[in-house]
């Protein structure tokens, strides 16, 4: 009994138990539901959303918000795309460059936040039409397809039938934790957005920490649009469009607090199955993908609203 108050009283359980319900409800109306192809595609896209999501916990725990991982996303894909089209580049160089791509708009973010003292809000808004005009820019909104057998294969299956963007994702996610539980770096962030002065008194690096989390968040926005190209087979100019809110969503539904100094890996990956189930049961369920917009808005709402409630239950109420 000890253990199961104790297990409903955690976080992720409050995200686990709608997660589980709405799968429930979805294979009582479509059989298919749990069907090996489905499953296959909705963790496969589970696990592309996951790497963003992983992101934006990085510049969470500072207590800031990125919001240029989707534009981002789009223009890693893109620039992969052109060096493989107009450059005749190596699969190995292309994917160097697409993930060059999440670490000069990382750095670009850092640089803006820390010199300038802008909020990271308005700095990310920015950097996110910026990197979205240079997706239009290269390529004048036109797609590019024709990629590599090697690079296609990415995105393809790999042991026991299992995509590699999920093996990808799981590797990353358990590394993540790691940092967060064991490592300096990830006690700083937690510091930083506990309280950023006590941080700076203590002697922790403050710019330098807050720098490191936004390399990192567009490190791995970049990888998800990467794998995501080398799925499709093609690279689009929109792709990624409104996928940093998906990803903001599912961490802050997950239980990590957009005010800083909280994370947890499991409750973001419990938040990106409950986001990324709702796609799909909504689909399977013929709600017109209009009304699917709507509901997600709902969804990113009520999660905003349940953070600012838990961070007010902390603190009194104040």
């Amino acid at each position: 009994m000890g253990r199961l108050k104790k297990l409903t009283r955690m976080r992720e359980t409050g995200v686990l138990i709608p997660l589980l319900l709405l799968w429930v409800v979805t294979f009582a109306v479509n059989n298919s539901f749990f069907s090996q192809m489905n499953m296959t595609a909705l963790f496969r896209t589970v696990s592309i959303t996951l790497l963003g999501t992983l992101g934006e916990t990085f510049i969470f725990a500072c207590g800031m918000m990125d919001l240029s991982a989707g534009s981002v996303y789009g223009l890693a894909g893109m620039i992969v795309g052109v060096a493989f089209e107009y450059l005749g580049l190596p699969t190995p160089v292309a994917i160097l460059l697409g993930l060059g791509v999440g670490l000069v708009i990382g750095l670009l973010n850092g640089f803006i936040v820390n010199r300038f003292g802008l909020p990271a809000f308005i700095a990310t808004m920015g950097t996110q039409y910026i990197a979205r005009g240079f997706c239009n820019v290269v390529t004048q909104g036109e797609s590019i397809t024709g990629f590599p057998s090697d690079f296609n294969a990415v995105g393809s299956f790999g042991f026991f039938r299992i995509p590699w963007s999920i093996y990808i994702a799981l590797i990353l996610a358990v590394v993540v934790y790691l940092v967060f539980m064991y490592t300096t770096f990830g006690r700083s962030l937690l510091a930083v957005g506990g309280n950023r002065e006590t941080a700076r008194v203590c002697g922790i690096p403050v710019k330098r920490v807050c720098n490191g989390s936004f390399i990192i968040s567009g490190l791995f926005a970049a990888l998800a649009g990467i794998l995501s190209t080398a799925r499709l087979g093609t690279a689009q100019a929109s792709a990624g469009t409104g996928w940093e809110m998906t990803c903001i969503a599912a961490a802050i539904i997950g239980g990590v607090s957009m005010f800083g100094g909280y994370v947890t890996i499991f409750g973001a990956f419990i938040g990106v199955c409950l986001m990324e189930t709702l796609t799909v049961s909504m689909t399977m369920l013929r709600v017109s993908a209009y009304w699917q917009r709507v509901a997600i808005g709902i969804v990113i709402i009520f999660a905003v609203g349940i953070d600012t409630y838990r961070r007010k239950s902390l603190s009194g109420g104040r």
